[in-house]
Parts: structure tokens; C-alpha cells; sequence
């Protein structure tokens, strides 16, 4: 239990360095590279913009507040689509490969041959084919999500003790017996991790789809912003989908360590 609380203060520290690293590289990159501050806004530009009082617009910090996480919301609810129906589908097609080993020697070079197309050109052809709302949304979400936690979770399957397969086959284990007993806690390491690398992923997919095909949520307010010259904005939006990122990050980093400690099993990301 200490271990794991220590853990949990650990991505607290972590959170709040990252974030502090960010401000200043932030700061420091636009003063070396003499960006115009019309264009360029500064983190405490931004603070005053979010915490500020009245600006000379009439518009107060907390309302502009109230609007950026209205959007955030409507961010947030495309990202989970697409993380949570990329990750059911991406562990279904993991468990078919592993139970059918010649699905996995027929589809898996395609799967990684579809990881490297770019987003940038599937999601124009999803949107041409299912048009928009929630559908294009979680398609592209899925896109994102799906191939890291298949290669993982594929990994994990197989990465399976041969000597503790032997033994439940020579108990008469079957297929699924094995699946259920040495490979899904053997790859559970590895889901999680997946799951933890996902989590940023499925931002930045609904942050694209708001941004080439909606009018809602802050992929959108991203262009909404830039159209009427408004950069604080535009950096204030960036500063929270980001701050918002990187604490999801933390958060799934400290629900692994809690999982994997409660089931005494080690981090696929540090095992020796």
C-alpha cells in the first residue's frame, strides 16, 4: 500500500514538473525566436486570459473559462468514444490472432501496413464515406487507438511461459483455458500500457476530426479562434487540451501501478 501511495505522489511530481517544463520552454522558445507577441502569447498571457479579471473586450477570465470547457466536454466525449471502441475492438481481433496463429500471419503485416498511413489522409475518406457526427468521430478515434493496443496486446499473448502453456494443456486445458489462465495475465502488462499510451492519442484523433469536419468542441474552436485573429485563445486552447493530456496520462500511469501491484505482476516497460 505504501509502495503504491509512494507511486501516486510520484505522478503528482511528475505532472507538476512536466507542466512546469512545458511553461518554460514555452516561454523561452517564443523569446529566442522573436516571435510577435500579436501572434506569440506567453503563459502568463494565457493565465490572465483563463484566471484574469475583465479584459478590454468586456469578456472576464472565468467566462472564458466557462467557454473552453464546454468544448473541452464535447472533446472529451469524442476522445472516449473512439479510445473505448478502438480498445474493445483492437482486444478482440488480439484474442482472434492468438487462438487462429494463421489470421495473425495474414492481417497482421496489413494492420501494420494501415498503422502507417497518415491520419491526415484516412480521416477525409471516413468523413466522405460515414459523413459527419458521433460515427466519424469514433472511427477516427478508433483509428488512433486501435493499432498500438493490438501490436501490444498481441505481444502480450504471445510473450505467454511455454512451460506454463504445457502445463494447462497436459491438464487438459483447451484453447480458451489457456487464454484465460497464461495469456491474458500474461499480456496484461501489456494492455495497460497500451492503454496508458492511448489515452493522449484519443485527444489528439478528436481534436483532428473537430478540427477538419465540426463546429463543436476545442478542435474546432482551435479554427474558430484563428478566423477572428483571436491567438490568445488559440494558445489557451492548446495549453489546456495539453494540460488536460498530460494529467489523463498520469492518471492511467497511476491506475496501472495500482492494478498491476494489486496482481503482483511488473510493468511491461520495466521488466528486465
Amino acid at each position: 500500500m505504501m509502495r503504491t501511495a509512494r507511486g501516486v505522489l510520484t505522478n503528482v511530481f511528475g505532472v507538476v514538473a512536466a507542466l512546469v517544463v512545458f511553461a518554460l520552454v514555452w516561454g523561452i522558445t517564443l523569446k529566442i525566436m522573436d516571435v510577435n507577441p500579436y501572434v506569440g502569447k506567453t503563459p502568463a498571457d494565457v493565465w490572465h486570459y483563463l484566471f484574469g479579471g475583465e479584459s478590454a473586450s468586456g469578456v472576464t477570465g472565468a467566462e472564458n473559462r466557462e467557454r473552453l470547457l464546454s468544448l473541452l466536454w464535447v472533446t472529451l466525449g469524442h476522445a472516449s468514444l473512439g479510445f473505448v471502441i478502438g480498445v474493445v475492438l483492437s482486444v478482440g481481433v488480439a484474442i482472434v490472432f492468438t487462438l487462429v496463429k494463421p489470421v495473425e500471419f495474414m492481417f497482421m503485416p496489413l494492420a501494420m501496413l494501415m498503422r502507417t498511413v497518415p491520419l491526415m489522409a484516412t480521416a477525409p475518406v471516413i468523413y466522405l464515406v460515414f459523413g459527419g457526427g458521433k460515427v466519424t468521430a469514433a472511427l477516427v478515434g478508433t483509428v488512433v487507438v486501435f493499432f498500438p493496443v493490438l501490436v501490444n496486446v498481441t505481444l502480450g499473448f504471445g510473450s505467454a511461459s511455454p512451460q506454463m502453456l504445457d502445463v494447462v494443456r497436459v491438464n487438459g486445458g483447451g484453447a480458451w483455458t489457456v487464454m484465460r489462465k497464461v495469456a491474458v495475465p500474461t499480456a496484461l502488462p501489456h494492455l495497460l500500457a497500451a492503454l496508458r499510451i492511448s489515452v493522449p492519442a484519443a485527444i489528439t484523433g478528436a481534436m483532428l476530426y473537430e478540427w477538419l469536419f465540426t463546429y463543436v468542441g476545442l478542435g474546432a474552436g482551435i479554427v474558430a479562434a484563428t478566423t477572428q485573429s483571436n491567438f490568445t485563445e488559440v494558445w489557451a486552447i492548446v495549453a489546456v487540451i495539453t494540460v488536460v493530456a498530460v494529467v489523463l496520462y498520469a492518471i492511467a500511469e497511476a491506475i496501472e501501478a495500482i492494478i498491476l501491484a494489486w496482481v503482483g505482476i511488473a510493468p511491461a516497460d520495466r521488466r528486465s
